[in-house]
């Protein structure tokens, strides 16, 4: 029963002060539909985008190198560094620079921590995160809808250029190293080569199977060759009736072709001949040649490599994939006035009414000299 009385007592009160609080509520309506009026509106422009596969970069995939299929759309790596380049200083600095925010914002240049007030001023009103589909969703809020469009399409493009930079740069430093390596190797190349001159200036050779097959063709005719003079002369030099300049004739051509033989195999001379400069030098030859043919298939190898790696590198690439442009809002996005001023008179309203009630359930004296006071 007390606490039904009380209750009906809480009742008068707040129907006594109906008036006043329904003056409070019209002034609250009224001042907060006035400041509201006073906002400006504020247009949101959006794209949506999805992150391409570094396999559109990569040489061996690109000129089918390899068995895996080329990927198209970028995995959580990609996507996770294009949210990375969404929220770099370097994104915030273009489009300050880019669309001149300093005077859309009204931060003057040069004032104290003027780039870090843009920054923040431009974090309000940008927005990027990863949809449910792994995309990418970009907003932009601005008074002017065609420059929130012109900004998040700009934002995008960045985004592209910052993470498409990184990816190029990597492989700007891997064709770098890898033009030191062909610069080495093809200087390896010119020293195996001058190598080869030498050991064929110094040793007679020019073709080493043509060179082999031509001594071994050579002695065995002549070592043929010369077994039946030594028989023809034996014979012949036994026979009394053959002349004596015939026998000294065949005598000295016998003379003649065992020192060509001698000297062909080397024996009983102190000079190198063809042959014995050959099979002193083809061994070293031999070596050198199949190094300078190894050195230089691999030098061949390596350069097409690296024209592999220049033309993907030269190659259009773009880091994202869009799937919705950005265009100029028809209608605003905030401020929600209808939201603010209702929010306000109802707000104002139980801060009245709690007032009221705790006012009343003080102790009758004490509020009267409260009043009084």
């Amino acid at each position: 029963m007390e606490s039904q009385d009380k209750i009906i007592s809480l009742a008068n009160v707040l129907y006594k002060n109906r008036i006043r609080l329904i003056v409070l509520c019209l002034v609250t309506f009224v001042v907060s539909a006035a400041i509201t009026l006073t906002m400006p509106n504020y247009y949101k422009s959006e794209t949506i985008f999805y992150p391409t596969s570094e396999d559109l970069l990569k040489p061996n995939i690109i000129f089918g190198e390899t068995d895996s299929d080329m990927r198209f759309y970028g995995t959580d790596i990609e996507l996770d560094r294009l949210l990375s380049m969404a929220e770099s200083p370097q994104l915030f600095d273009f489009l300050i620079d880019e669309f001149n925010l300093s005077e859309r914002y009204g931060i003057e240049e040069g004032s104290r921590h003027w780039r870090t007030r843009l920054r923040n001023k431009l974090q309000k009103n940008f927005e990027v995160r990863k949809t449910r589909r792994g995309a990418v969703e970009l907003s932009v809020e601005d008074t002017d809808p065609e420059v929130a469009m012109e900004m998040a399409r700009a934002a995008r493009e960045k985004i592209s250029d910052l993470a498409t930079a990184i990816i190029r740069n990597a492989q700007a430093e891997m064709l770098e190293v890898m033009q030191r390596a062909v610069g080495e190797k093809e200087g390896m190349v010119v020293d195996l080569k001058d190598s080869l001159r030498t050991l064929r200036e110094k040793y007679g050779i020019f073709s080493v199977e043509a060179q082999s097959e031509m001594y071994s063709s050579i002695i065995t005719e002549l070592e043929s060759k010369l077994q039946r003079e030594r028989v023809r002369f034996d014979r012949l030099s036994a026979n009394p009736r053959i002349s004596r300049d015939t026998i000294a004739f065949m005598e000295a051509n016998l003379m003649g072709m065992e020192q060509q033989f001698r000297f062909l195999t080397g024996e009983a001379t102190d000079e190198l001949t063809g042959l014995q400069r050959f099979n002193e030098g083809v061994g070293q030859f031999e070596l050198v040649k199949n190094r300078f043919e190894r050195e230089s298939n691999q030098l061949t190898f390596e350069r097409i490599r690296m024209k592999k790696i220049i033309a993907a590198n030269e190659a259009p690439y773009s880091a994202v994939f869009v799937v919705q442009e950005a265009l100029p809002a028809d209608r605003k996005s905030r401020p929600a006035r209808s939201l603010i001023v209702g929010g306000a008179v109802l707000g104002v309203l139980l801060f009245a009414t709690v007032g009221l009630l705790l006012f009343h359930s003080i102790d009758p004296e004490l509020a009267e000299r409260i009043k009084k006071g």
